[in-house]
C-alpha cells in the first residue's frame, strides 16, 4: 500500500508485522473517539511512537482526515495489505540478529521482487544452514541431508 509504503519496509518479521496489526486494531478504536482531536494526539503513549509519527506524516499530508468513516477505511486497507503480503518461513539453528535479518530481507526482496514478511524459527535440531518454507514449498539447505548422504555412502 503505498500510502504506508516508509512505515511498511520496517515490518521486516512476522514477529514485528504482529506488533503491527495489533497497533492498527488499536487505532481502529480510537478512530471514531473524539473526532476533534487528531489520531496522532489520541494515539499518543497508546502506540509505538514510530506509527504515532507516521499517522502525524499523514495528517501533515492531508491522507489522514478529519472524516473517520474515511480513516476507518484507510487503515483497514492497510491493515489487509499487511496480512496479504507473502511469508517466507525459516528455520535456522541460531536467534537471528536484527542486521542479518535485515540483509535476509534485503535480499530476498530483491530476489523475489516483493516485499515478504520473514517468519523466523530458532530450531536447534537443525545441523548448519536453514530449512525454507515458502508457498507450500519447502528446501532443506540444512547440513543434516549432506552429512546423512555421506553416512550412507560410507564416505564419513
Amino acid at each position: 500500500m503505498k500510502i504506508f509504503d516508509d512505515f511498511a519496509k520496517k515490518i521486516i518479521t512476522k514477529k514485528d508485522l504482529i506488533f503491527c496489526l495489533k497497533e492498527i486494531n488499536l487505532v481502529k478504536k480510537l478512530i471514531f473517539k473524539n473526532i476533534n482531536i487528531p489520531l496522532s494526539k489520541k494515539t499518543k503513549e497508546k502506540i509505538s511512537e514510530n506509527f504515532r509519527k507516521e499517522i502525524e506524516r499523514l495528517e501533515n499530508k492531508k491522507i489522514i482526515s478529519k472524516d473517520p468513516e474515511k480513516n476507518l477505511i484507510l487503515f483497514e486497507n492497510f491493515e489487509k495489505y499487511l496480512q496479504n503480503l507473502p511469508q517466507i518461513k525459516i528455520k535456522i539453528v541460531f536467534h537471528a540478529k536484527k542486521k542479518f535479518v535485515n540483509k535476509i530481507s534485503f535480499w530476498l526482496k530483491k530476489e523475489i521482487k516483493q516485499k515478504v514478511i520473514l517468519d523466523l524459527i530458532f530450531n536447534p535440531k537443525i545441523v548448519g544452514g536453514a530449512i525454507i518454507e515458502y508457498k507450500g514449498r519447502q528446501i532443506n539447505l540444512s547440513l543434516d541431508k549432506k552429512i546423512d548422504t555421506l553416512v550412507s555412502q560410507k564416505k564419513l
